[in-house]
């Protein structure tokens, strides 16, 4: 399908061709095409399809489809595709948009995202009490009051520090392993913020011996889970 053929058709000619060839696009197909797994297995890159949808967070994707589908049971909040709160959201990016068209300040702003933040924090710790292989909860609160405020050192201190306090919770709660994410670090641009390349994690368990790229923790993560029920509670956070 990819390559121009009908399913089904003339992909042996491919196979037969792909000997004589160079593999100059190798890497393009496994960075772009494509997400290989360590025993073989692998997975069509879904980003596109996710972005032809007519509205970017109102996607919503089956746990088969997923590595939700390794556990038995899995509890999530706020995370695209399964919990993502739109109405919460869109009151979010509706204060955004007020203080752009001057309407709203960034103290309206900042308020009700103080105060989303809270209540799901609530949510999640009480989550944690639950009997589950796996819970991931996405935590929005530096992304968001980065952008109007990243280069405003106090506040983003306050927010960064209420951040860690959660992570410490979320550990001294956790009966295995507990996985933080960031997809992209911030940089500011005078008050503001934006998304620059510089994502990070951090564990609680060694996954590798060296320190592995943000884009090989999912297939070394998957490599790593015990398969028996209550073996693993991992919050994502």
């Amino acid at each position: 399908y990819y390559t121009g053929f009908k399913v089904n058709s003339g992909e042996y000619k491919l196979m037969g061709l792909a000997p004589y060839g160079e593999p100059k696009y190798k890497d393009l197909i496994l960075k772009e095409l494509m997400d290989l797994k360590a025993d073989g297995s692998f997975k069509m890159n879904m980003q596109d399809e996710i972005s032809r949808q007519e509205a970017l967070w109102d996607f919503s994707l089956p746990v088969s489809r997923t590595f939700f589908s390794r556990f038995r049971k899995c509890k999530t909040l706020d995370v695209s595709g399964f919990s993502y709160q739109h109405q919460q959201h869109q009151q979010e990016r509706q204060k955004l948009k007020d203080f752009f068209e001057k309407k709203g300040s960034i103290e309206e702003y900042d308020r009700i995202l103080f105060s989303h933040y809270q209540k799901n924090k609530a949510i999640f710790l009480r989550m944690l009490d639950e009997d589950c292989d796996i819970q991931m909860g996405y935590f929005a609160l530096a992304d968001a009051i980065g952008h109007l405020s990243f280069g405003v050192t106090s506040k983003m201190r306050i927010v960064y520090q209420e951040l860690d306090e959660l992570a410490a919770i979320v550990a001294g709660k956790s009966n295995g392993r507990l996985l933080i994410l960031s997809d992209h670090g911030m940089e500011p641009v005078g008050r503001f913020g934006d998304h620059s390349r510089n994502g990070f994690w951090s564990s609680s368990t060694a996954l590798e011996k060296d320190c592995p790229e943000i884009t090989r923790l999912f297939s070394i993560f998957l490599d790593t889970l015990p398969h028996s029920r209550g073996g693993l509670n991992l919050p994502y956070c």
